[in-house]
């Protein structure tokens, strides 16, 4: 297991994954992050970063400063074991959380981009660093003017944030880690595939320590509603349930009932990031809720409609979950309807004229939920797509009455 874990952060996890993640709770909160590499290199984008850090980004020789500086600070966390503040290199107060998985240092998450005192804004050499950096004196001035004057206590909350996103990746890459070791040990033997997802789950378990997460998810939270931030703290508490349903779940069968629990803090995050730009609608039959499914089939089908159909709409885009009992046999449906741009022509392919499955299909969520259906219950259930873009795409789950 030693040499997986022997990979830059890139080569573990989709930068996509968690750059979505740093994006939401950033813009929420309003801390500037930039996670990076051991050598100081970023990872993705950064958010929320100050106009004056901006600047000095913007010339090749800062960039290059920013890089070391961030470099040198992670190292100085990583030798202390713990998240450290220090000041940058044009003098701004930030802070440091290093990655560290099976004792492997990964990279870095930073921000902060403060002043503690006023006078820490005078003592900036912005003539200096125009001249170092060829940066306009004047536009300098300008963002210096711009960056807040903070409390301690304010560095701490960031300090606070910062954990809990390197905690927050290092939980991520251990997974991802965990799934490459264990997909090279099995063959394409459909029953060894549902073992070793088994294995996967229960090893992911056993290496995941989740108490760090949702005491820092429960420490913000505390912080939001102090600093009366309704919002803030109702998303934290909403992730906070999403990730310890997703994370502790040790049931391959859980009932409906659980799985819509988990799926109403997922909604209810997407609700604040999209307001009223789209609407979720859930009716399902109460008489299903007993009735076991696999788990974790819901809220990705949700999040697909979310992502790939819905999110270019400006307005006017729902979700409805429905489920129904089927009256003639001991089977009931789950739909996941949207008004979204519908599906790529060769998933329709796919589902709807029996083309051989491949590993490389986009849309290999989707394709590995319907293989698990049917090798638990057998070729008559999974899943079937009707396509109508822009007024219904629909996405069915036909699923046994099982108690």
């Amino acid at each position: 297991m030693k040499d997986f874990f022997e990979k830059s952060l890139m080569e573990i996890l989709d930068e996509d994954d968690f750059m979505t993640v740093q994006d939401e709770l950033s813009n929420l909160l309003q801390f500037s992050v930039i996670t990076i590499n051991p050598d100081g290199t970023p990872i993705g984008h950064w958010n929320n970063f100050t106009e004056f850090c901006g600047l000095i980004r913007s010339s090749p020789i800062g960039a290059q400063n920013c890089m070391e500086c961030d470099r040198q600070a992670s190292l100085r966390a990583l030798k202390c074991s713990t998240p450290q503040s220090y000041l940058c290199h044009c003098g701004l107060h930030d802070c440091a959380a290093p990655i560290i998985v099976e004792n492997q240092y990964l990279g870095s998450v930073l921000g902060g981009q403060v002043f503690t005192h006023e006078s820490e804004r005078s003592n900036v050499d912005t003539r200096s660093i125009s001249s170092k950096f060829n940066i306009s004196e004047k536009k300098l001035q300008n963002a210096l003017s711009k960056i807040a004057i903070v409390p301690e206590e304010y560095l701490q909350r960031c300090i606070k944030f910062y954990s809990f996103m390197s905690s927050y990746l290092a939980e991520m890459s251990i997974q991802k880690v965990i799934q490459e070791h264990l997909t090279k040990e099995t063959n394409k033997n459909l029953q060894l595939q549902q073992i070793v997802k088994k294995q996967e789950l229960k090893r992911m378990q056993a290496q995941m320590n989740p108490h760090f997460l949702f005491n820092a998810l429960n420490s913000i939270a505390r912080m939001a509603m102090q600093e009366d931030a309704p919002k803030a703290e109702q998303l934290i508490y909403e992730l906070a349930d999403y990730l310890r349903y997703t994370i502790k779940n040790t049931s391959d069968m859980p009932t409906l009932e659980k799985e819509l629990n988990n799926l109403f803090h997922y909604i209810a995050i997407q609700k604040i990031r999209f307001g009223d730009r789209i609407t979720f609608i859930i009716d399902i039959d109460s008489s299903l809720l007993e009735y076991k499914i696999p788990s974790m089939i819901l809220q990705p089908i949700v999040e697909n409609s979310i992502i790939h159909g819905l999110e270019s709409l400006k307005e006017g885009g729902y979700v409805k979950v429905i489920g129904k009992k089927i009256v003639e046999t001991s089977e009931f449906q789950l739909l996941i309807i949207d008004n979204g741009i519908g599906f790529p022509p060769n998933i329709l392919e796919l589902f709807n004229n029996k083309i051989p499955f491949k590993d490389n299909y986009i849309g290999l969520g989707l394709i590995n939920t319907h293989i698990r259906i049917k090798h638990l219950f057998g070729e008559s259930y999974g899943i079937i797509i009707s396509n109508n873009p822009f007024v219904e795409n629909c996405v069915s789950i036909k699923l046994p009455c099982s108690l």
